[in-house]
């Protein structure tokens, strides 16, 4: 014993991040939408939406 639960896997076996939904399990496809305004544009991958500023307003973007 004494072996900790590794490789992402957590004791109810869900499996850690991103295997039950959310934004961690958004995928590569998607949009990125303006809280502010509403304006969305297409996520691009390895780009997160937290990361970019709307093109209209200038407020921090959120994954859709």
């Amino acid at each position: 014993m004494g072996r900790g639960i590794g490789g992402g896997q957590q004791r109810d076996g869900s499996g850690g991040r991103g295997r039950g939904g959310g934004p961690y399990a958004a995928g590569p496809g998607g949009s990125c939408v303006c809280p502010a305004c509403g304006h969305k544009i297409q996520h691009q991958p390895g780009q997160p939406c937290n990361k970019l500023t709307c093109p209209k307003c200038g407020t921090g973007m959120t994954r859709e």
